[in-house]
């Protein structure tokens, strides 16, 4: 029998990937599915009985939408996530089924399980109905290792349509937004269980809402999304989308595709390289000896952190705002100090501090700072205007006024010498997170809680001295002083067996079926993973 994971997106639309003619990820990868004629289990699907080849296409509501940047919705970014995991782990025995289930233009509570005002939750229920159905059909077993949310835009404004129940307004707020985040989360890895009578939650990745739905100075749903992950060990920010590429808000196909890659990266480096992922954003602000001046401490994924204004557009003062006694500062200097942001500003920082990052108003919830993740993507960008051989356009598009319109977004990536990055992989950095914090009068430095477990490296994860090896289907440890536990886990994270080694040498894994697994081991104080694929 074959072994199903199950990849769920839910949200609004950028979730669904509204607005993004041409689809691109036409090619299927073996081993990877949908079920029925589309990703979306919902928007005009009609079959629900089989596994069909996973690929990218104009939705089945969206069939006579304009050919434009207006367009339909076509490229969803759970069709990159799943593609760019079949391409990084290469895994025969292991197919994957994706499934988008969300609604554009909802509240968090209009897609809460609990909502009376509207039964949206209904279309993630249905994935997994379905979803076991088929597989029973077919004699295998299937599970669901993470869920994605991608949703917010909404609760930036309040409507007092949209709320939990007919007639009450939906939140703002960042406190009732992560209660009823925490409520959700918790609801659909229960139900996750219950439809697929899996033992392990599966992992819950949230993406931060921000770019041009940015509201306000606090950043109210941005934090909640933020605290949420850093709160919750079975959940994780995958950060920002302003990087990407977009039309005005939503994201063009090139942006959700690109979106997805790095919803992979995170699910690949937590499940399966069993680090906890943290996208690049502030462990600590303090005033330094300079009264004009304000230090903020990054937990950066891989150093050196950079301002770049190529891969996206400049912003004012590169997305940083500071305020003191609520009045907006002029900032006159931001330099780079190893993990450090120096913020220097035209007059002392006496009063009550403010820092701002990516937030509304001219920077349009964009900013330009980054990591330096060399994380390699597997789709590359695409000019959505390149022309086929007679000059036609190789991705058709409706004439507007007898003319022909682009199709490209306003701003496109370049290179740090100005050339766009037609046909190069997408950049997988991590940009930061929009954030807001605050240092009362008088405060020194304020420390974000909730990272201190967290190694600032997300590479470091082999030993110096000693090591852990695969020779031929034996595991080689090499340099230990002490005795090592090696824990060996599946693909999709359930542990399998615990090897104890009580000296360096080699340990067979004769055992094991033909596969792609994980072995774990913490050697002297520090974890080393290693894949291991047995032939």
């Amino acid at each position: 029998s074959s072994v199903y994971e199950h990849f769920i997106i839910y949200g609004q639309s950028l979730s669904t990937g509204h607005q993004s003619y041409p689809s691109m990820s036409t090619a299927s990868l073996e081993g990877n599915y949908m079920i029925g004629d589309q990703v979306w289990i919902n928007l005009g699907n009609t079959i629900f009985d089989k596994f069909n080849p996973l690929k990218a296409s104009l939705a089945i509501s969206d069939k006579n939408s304009a050919k434009t940047k207006n367009g339909g919705i076509a490229e969803c970014p759970i069709v990159a996530a799943v593609n760019h995991l079949r391409l990084k782990l290469n895994d025969p025995d292991v197919k994957y089924v994706a499934t988008s289930t969300g609604t554009g233009g909802k509240t968090i509570e209009q897609l809460s399980k609990h909502c009376t005002n509207g039964y949206l939750y209904n279309d993630f229920k249905y994935a997994m109905f379905y979803g076991a159905k088929i597989s029973r059909e077919l004699n295998s077993v299937i599970s669901c290792p993470a869920i994605i949310w991608m949703q917010g835009e909404y609760n930036y404004t309040s409507d007092s349509e949209k709320g939990l129940t007919p007639g009450v307004p939906n939140t703002t707020d960042k406190n009732e937004y992560k209660a009823l985040l925490y409520k959700l989360k918790n609801d659909m890895q229960q139900d996750v269980i219950n439809s697929y009578a899996q033992n392990e939650k599966p992992l819950f990745i949230t993406y931060q809402t921000g770019a041009q739905y940015t509201r306000g100075k606090t950043l109210e749903i941005g934090m909640a999304q933020l605290e949420t992950a850093n709160e919750n060990e079975d959940m994780i920010c995958a950060g920002p989308v302003y990087p990407m590429t977009d039309r005005g808000g939503h994201l063009d196909a090139n942006g959700y595709r690109w979106y997805g890659e790095m919803l992979g990266k995170a699910y690949y480096r937590t499940k399966v390289l069993g680090q906890r992922f943290v996208p690049l954003q502030p462990i600590e602000i303090s005033r330094t000896d300079n009264a004009k001046e304000i230090k903020i401490r990054f937990l950066v994924p891989k150093l050196p952190l950079v301002l770049d204004d190529w891969t996206v557009q400049k912003k004012t003062d590169y997305g940083f705002r500071v305020y003191n006694d609520n009045a907006q500062q002029t900032i006159t200097n931001i330099r780079i100090e190893g993990d450090c942001v120096y913020l220097t500003c035209a007059q002392d920082l006496s009063g009550v501090i403010e820092v701002n990052y990516a937030g509304d108003g001219a920077n349009g919830g964009h900013g330009n700072l980054r990591d330096s993740d060399d994380y390699e993507a597997y789709y590359k960008y695409i000019d959505h205007d390149k022309k086929n051989p007679d000059n036609s356009y190789f991705y058709p598009r409706d004439k507007e006024n007898d003319n022909y319109v682009t199709l490209r977004p306003d701003y496109e990536p370049k290179t740090q010498s100005g050339e766009i990055i037609y046909d190069q992989p997408y950049p997988l950095y991590n940009f930061s997170v929009a954030f807001y914090y605050k240092l009362d009068k008088g405060e020194q430095n304020y420390k974000v809680p909730n990272l201190d477990d967290i190694t600032d490296s997300a590479e470091a994860v082999q030993v110096s001295g000693a090591s852990l090896h695969q020779a031929g289907n034996s595991i080689l440890l090499k340099g230990i002083k002490t005795p090592v536990q090696v824990k060996l886990y599946s693909l999709s994270g359930s542990l399998l067996q615990i090897i104890d080694a009580p000296q360096a040498g080699l340990y067979s894994l004769n055992d094991f079926n033909k596969g792609i697994y994980i072995a774990k081991a913490v050697i002297d104080g520090n974890p080393c993973t290693l894949k291991i694929s047995i032939r």
